[in-house]
């Protein structure tokens, strides 16, 4: 991996040298302690941030939105991102290998997947809902990205991991230096202090026992405890990067359109002639923790939770899955 450094004045410049060329979406600040992901422009350049962490929007949108048209579909420029966290490249290899691991592969995301370059960062706080740390992760990427930021004073270090990476380093070399051993040093404090964060965040969380566990989650009164909370509004799930259920519509011309679906809803099980495997909501469930954390790692060798933290953040009911891991490390 090349490793090279860039000042906060070039970092600038760079940007502004690829905005035509490129769909470039960045974070901004939003309220007191969000992101968001917009459009970046010479306009709006001067408030583009990294973000200390995560996003509100989860990366999937990017990839597989809300609602999209799947047939015919056009081609869109090429985009870059920025701001990635660690997070939501575990995301993304999941969706990955959901999308293009198979026999067949979805040429809508594949599209995507193609025509994007990923600028990733390291996080440099936590939010009290963020768990990365101890769920197999860490706040700072170490896969999946094409070039990665580490943040120091005045400037970045900017880790080059892909051929796509390496070619836009190099067609905009002028704005890059060699890193020396003291901006190094500095990146590795700041991770180390980051991930202490996190897990001084999460003391009072302990779920192993369940996750080692390589069955699905037990036949327990925990789940009506929790279904009986929440209130199936789905937002826990249209906010998970790592959810891929969707459901298809046609229009007239009879284009497709693909539309996010969740498992929490009572229709999404239901077959023709009313039959319903999940009527209830605690065996809905019981589905869900079954599937982010033992059926996907069944598949394909990790887990579908990477700690980012939303479905916290955005449940109106407060239903925290670390607590619930937690009482089903209990169980066990």
């Amino acid at each position: 991996m090349e490793v090279r450094y860039i000042n906060n004045n070039n970092w600038q410049n760079f940007l502004l040298n690829q905005i035509e060329k490129y769909n470039i979406f960045s974070l901004f600040e939003q309220g007191d302690a969000d992101y968001n992901y917009a459009m970046l422009s010479s306009e709006n350049l001067k408030d583009t941030v990294l973000g200390k962490y995560r996003s509100i929007v989860p990366i999937k949108s990017f990839f597989f939105p809300s609602s999209e048209k799947i047939l015919p579909f056009n081609k869109k420029k090429p985009q870059i991102i920025i701001g990635v966290k660690a997070c939501e490249l575990a995301h993304l290899r999941l969706l990955d290998a959901m999308f293009l691991g198979g026999e067949y592969k979805d040429p809508v995301y594949e599209e995507a997947r193609k025509n994007t370059v990923l600028i990733s960062a390291d996080c440099s706080s936590a939010k009290d809902c963020c768990f990365c740390s101890i769920i197999e992760g860490a706040p700072y990427p170490t896969y999946g990205f094409d070039i990665n930021l580490r943040p120091v004073k005045n400037g970045f270090v900017a880790e080059i991991l892909t051929d796509a990476g390496k070619a836009l380093v190099e067609n905009n070399d002028s704005f890059f230096q060699s890193a020396v051993d003291d901006h190094l040093a500095e990146t590795e404090k700041n991770r180390v202090n980051v991930n202490e964060l996190v897990i001084k965040i999460n003391k009072d969380f302990n779920f192993a026992k369940a996750l080692d566990e390589a069955v699905k989650p037990p036949e327990t009164d925990l789940w009506k405890e929790v279904a009986k909370e929440c209130v199936e509004c789905g937002g826990c799930r249209f906010a998970c990067s790592t959810c891929y259920c969707f459901l298809i519509g046609e229009q007239k011309n009879f284009e497709k359109f693909r539309l996010w679906d969740a498992c929490q809803f009572k229709g999404y099980a239901r077959v023709a002639g009313g039959g319903n495997p999940r009527p209830s909501k605690p065996l809905r469930y019981r589905n869900l923790y079954s599937c982010k954390i033992n059926y996907r790692r069944q598949n394909f060798g990790f887990y579908a939770c990477t700690g980012c933290g939303r479905c916290i953040d955005v449940c109106p009911a407060e239903i925290d899955i670390r607590k619930v891991l937690t009482k089903l490390s209990e169980t066990k």
